[in-house]
């Protein structure tokens, strides 16, 4: 009985699915996985990336998913009632600034029954999950901490799901140090951040690499003192050569990173 996590697959369907073959998930075995969010947009797959990770959620009890970034501008989108030529600020950001034209294609073309279909399962997908191992108590959230015990007022809630799929955590940063409440975490397991942007910000510091025995390494899971990121650009994955210099440049590092909570260790596809 294994935990495994994901984050930002990102229309990357083979290669989640390679990763999955890779490290034997079996939930009929016990074997847990958590899916962070991120599922559409950027690559080539993004529309059939989503009903695969769907497929899998309501077929096994053993399969949890969050809501990404991407998901929450879809939602946001579909919410303005948008349609193709529309002049629509929202709609623009996702379709244009994210990426996520080719996932509005594939979706225009469902019959209207499976898109209400899909916008049922993505608005029911949660912001955080808490997982327990031995003694470590982890949250696993898509960007930043997302407390169900918190109470706070209509706009204060507003904030803290928008700090949930957008937030980038600081290199040295302390995800829990605003919690109040009585749960006592570890780490947060999170995605969202390509870890490279970590690892230039290391390379910058003075006395790097600052934490061993674990080296960070490029375009690798990234282990912050109290988060775990675990996005390593997979969204690049399917990157064509009309792209930027540095876009096609990173993308030549880009990899679907997996952890495994028992033990942590990391499995990845390229």
């Amino acid at each position: 009985m294994s935990t495994y996590v994901i984050s930002d697959i990102h229309g990357a369907l083979p290669q989640f699915q390679k990763l999955l073959k890779k490290i034997k998930f079996a939930p009929e075995k016990g074997d847990e996985l958590y899916l962070l969010g991120d599922y559409i947009d950027w690559g080539a797959y993004p529309l059939e990336t989503l009903l695969f990770v769907m497929h899998l959620d309501r077929s096994s009890g053993h399969v949890h998913c969050l809501r990404g970034n991407h998901e929450e501008m879809f939602l946001a989108t579909m919410e303005t009632g948008y349609r193709e030529g529309a002049d629509n600020l929202i709609a623009q950001n996702w379709l244009v600034n994210n990426r996520g034209a080719g996932t509005w294609a594939e979706f225009s073309r469902l019959d209207s029954l499976k898109q209400r279909e899909i916008r049922r399962w993505i608005s029911d997908l949660p912001y955080s999950f808490d997982v327990i191992d031995g003694e470590k108590h982890y949250m696993l959230a898509h960007a930043y901490p997302y407390y169900y015990d918190a109470v706070p007022s209509p706009t204060l809630e507003r904030y803290r799901r928008n700090d949930a799929v957008w937030r980038r955590l600081l290199l040295r940063e302390d995800p829990f140090a605003g919690y109040r409440g009585d749960k006592k975490y570890h780490c947060l397991i999170c995605g969202h951040t390509i870890t490279d942007y970590y690892f230039t910000r290391m390379k910058a510091e003075k006395n790097w690499p600052f934490r061993k025995p674990r080296a960070t390494r490029r375009n690798r899971i990234f282990y912050g003192e109290k988060y775990v990121d675990l996005d390593c650009g997979a969204k690049l994955l399917s990157c064509g050569e009309d792209e930027s210099p540095a876009i096609k440049k990173a993308a030549e590092r880009a990899q679907l990173a997996c952890l495994r909570l028992e033990d942590a260790e990391e499995f990845y596809v390229r």
